[in-house]
């Protein structure tokens, strides 16, 4: 089902994973909410498994003492059974692309994606899983963008199936990241993945703070400056900074492709310090001047 509006509030409270026979609640269907606001503001008591991200402009979510904002270029995935604000506040309208998952649907596609071939021809009809997805914020990938866009072309099944597969497989990878934090024990492991994953999630909401700094970062997950600064390399291959800079250049990148900003308004968007520090950084990664690339990005399209 494809929503081009958001329900009402009163809705929202009535929903919920599995109903209790009480007369007042709904249950989570399979709906695509492509929804188009300047000033919005929602509460979830009880969420689906959820997917939020936009095709134009950024939306705020607080979830668990966390703020965080979904653009264009990132999607947060959101497990069943959590609650959460979601909030639009923007000069131009925001384009919503969330995906709400019903629940049986949810945990049987997942049951034919984590067990074996003869489980599922002993017990074709259990779906009961366990598993839970790590709350967070993902990059939007070629291959991602690509999902989302088929949804006009697929079936409503086949879509939110290839979506639901594709968080699983990403899950796994952010879970991989765990084994290379060299401590032995496993809940010491787990809470570090936590802090870095926190971390994170907090670049892609706030990479246009001109502010942000490792300092920052390390307090914002209270660990020692050089602590943090072992472990994010660990798990994410690159030092902060770094990471940092990659953002930023990425969401760059996309704002001169997709907008008519200049160089000095896309440095301010994007947290560079100053305007002209930008050029040197783009030009080296374009392999080419920010506004040739644009040319070229305009006549390719």
């Amino acid at each position: 089902m494809n929503v081009s509006q958001f329900p009402e509030q009163r809705v929202i409270d009535c929903l919920r994973n599995v109903r209790n026979d009480k007369k007042n609640e709904l249950e989570w269907p399979n709906v695509l909410v492509t929804s188009s606001e300047k000033k919005y503001e929602k509460s979830v008591p009880e969420s689906s498994f959820s997917i939020f991200t936009n095709k134009k402009g950024t939306v705020n979510l607080r979830t668990k003492n966390r703020e965080l904002r979904v653009c264009e270029q990132t999607f947060y995935v959101c497990n069943p059974f959590e609650s959460f604000s979601y909030g639009i506040d923007s000069v131009e309208e925001v384009e919503t692309f969330n995906i709400h998952l019903n629940y049986q649907f949810y945990t049987k596609a997942l049951y034919a994606f984590l067990n074996s071939n003869e489980k599922l021809l002993d017990k074709p009809f259990d779906h009961y899983s366990e598993y839970r997805f790590i709350n967070q914020l993902h990059f939007r990938t070629s291959s991602i963008n690509y999902l989302f866009n088929s949804y006009k072309q697929n079936e409503e099944e086949t879509f939110f199936t290839e979506i639901l597969m594709k968080c699983l497989l990403l899950d796994y990878k952010e879970r991989s990241r765990i084994l290379k934090i060299p401590v032995r024990k496993e809940s010491t492991k787990k809470e570090l993945a936590r802090r870095m994953t926190i971390v994170k999630d907090y670049i892609y909401s706030n990479y246009n703070d001109p502010e942000l700094s490792v300092k920052k970062l390390s307090s914002l997950v209270s660990m020692s400056h050089f602590h943090f600064l072992r472990t994010f390399k660990k798990v994410y291959g690159i030092s902060p900074y770094q990471y940092i800079k990659g953002v930023r250049i990425e969401k760059a990148k996309y704002l001169i492709c997709k907008t008519n900003l200049t160089i000095s308004e896309i440095s301010d968007l994007t947290g560079f310090h100053e305007s002209n520090s930008i050029y040197p950084i783009l030009k080296k990664n374009l392999s080419e001047t920010p506004q040739k690339y644009r040319e070229e990005i305009s006549n390719f399209q």
